[in-house]
């Protein structure tokens, strides 16, 4: 009696366990604009903060800072332009600006000011990440005529070499200062490498199979995303390095894919091309999957999400998409709770009715559940 309630109730869990896991796998996000048109959002903290950059009506540039609802322009080092480009939980935004006299420089927009970072030895530099401890990263004209990747802490702008070329640039960094970037492997081609920098040196990340690879972003497990090159460099793939491997994480059936950030949660974010479609489509992959951002947001909303360029440990995205012509900088917010899908309440329903037969036909008399 035991064993025939037992099956008698395995359609109900059943359907209530398919219906729970399709319910999770099909999150929605919520999409909301910043800025208006000609906006690019960057970086997002896990407040929700996101940096960017807005162009006038000339396609001049400067950086912005989003935050509670609130669009601020953050100016210039005395010149005509600035971009955001990182962002920390304090708010604190990077990037580059120009100065009066028309140089590009690194700097860090704090406490409502932007100040220079100087370089390493030259006259340009631009930074790209920045951690909570206010370490940031980034590149500099090192006197030479080179570009090199460099590591700012307390004041002090550290050279983080090359991987044997002349040139190298870094893009993010995490809560213990391990960095990632690009650095050239010889000068004889300029190919540049995908590195990951923990203090002792540069790790070069290898490709796959071509000659060139790049890394965007990082996590506090010190895991790497970015791009590499297939044999023959016939396209760019998007990777997750991890635990020493560097893995392909595909495509959206396109040829192409770059991926941009990661975070917490091993939740990567970029973009990459669809079957048939030169365009770029932005992706979310987890759990061994790439899954078009399109498909996770509403589509009688109208919006087409190109680019994703970052995710917070929240799972918001720092996105940029267009709708009727119109492209700008947008935020994608996890809705609070999945509505499942059509064909998960059609297997929770069949699942009631099986379980509804079962429990009759165990109440029926005996001659009918068995005429013999």
């Amino acid at each position: 009696m035991k064993r025939m309630r037992k099956i008698c109730w395995s359609p109900l869990l059943v359907a209530l366990s398919l219906a729970a896991g399709a319910a999770q796998a099909a999150v929605r996000y919520h999409v909301v604009t910043i800025g208006g048109v000609n906006t690019d959002g960057h970086s997002i903290n896990n407040a929700g903060q996101i940096a960017g950059t807005v162009n006038d009506d000339f396609g001049v540039p400067e950086a912005f800072l989003y935050s509670n609802g609130s669009f601020s322009r953050l100016g210039t080092l005395g010149g005509s332009e600035s971009s955001g480009v990182g962002i920390n939980d304090r708010g604190q935004v990077v990037g580059m600006s120009t100065t009066a006299d028309n140089r590009r420089r690194a700097y860090l927009y704090a406490n409502g000011r932007m100040s220079d970072l100087g370089t390493l030895g030259g006259d340009e530099a631009m930074a790209s990440g920045i951690n909570n401890a206010g370490q940031i990263v980034g590149s500099a004209n090192n006197g030479n005529d080179n570009w090199h990747a460099f590591r700012y802490t307390a004041g002090v702008m550290q050279d983080l070499g090359t991987l044997g070329g002349s040139v190298s640039g870094a893009s993010d960094i995490n809560r213990h200062g391990q960095v990632v970037g690009g650095a050239g492997v010889n000068d004889e081609f300029r190919w540049s490498h995908a590195f990951l920098y923990d203090g002792a040196g540069m790790r070069d990340l290898g490709t796959f199979g071509g000659n060139y690879s790049g890394a965007a972003g990082l996590n506090d497990a010190g895991y790497a995303v970015g791009y590499a090159a297939i044999a023959n460099n016939a396209a760019d793939h998007a990777f997750l390095y991890a635990n020493g491997v560097m893995q392909d994480l595909g495509t959206l059936g396109g040829t192409y894919s770059f991926a941009n950030s990661i975070n917490n949660r091993n939740l990567v974010v970029g973009s990459s091309n669809i079957l048939g479609d030169a365009g770029s489509h932005a992706f979310l992959y987890g759990d061994g999957r790439m899954t078009d951002l399109n498909s996770l947001i509403d589509p009688a909303s109208g919006w087409t999400i190109h680019y994703a360029y970052d995710i917070n440990d929240h799972g918001q995205i720092a996105a940029t998409g267009c709708r009727a012509g119109q492209c700008m900088a947008l935020r994608l917010d996890v809705t609070p709770m999945s509505t499942p899908e059509p064909s998960t309440w059609v297997t929770l329903l069949c699942g009631l009715a099986l379980l509804i037969v079962s429990l009759w036909l165990r109440r029926a008399p005996p001659n009918f559940r068995n005429p013999a």
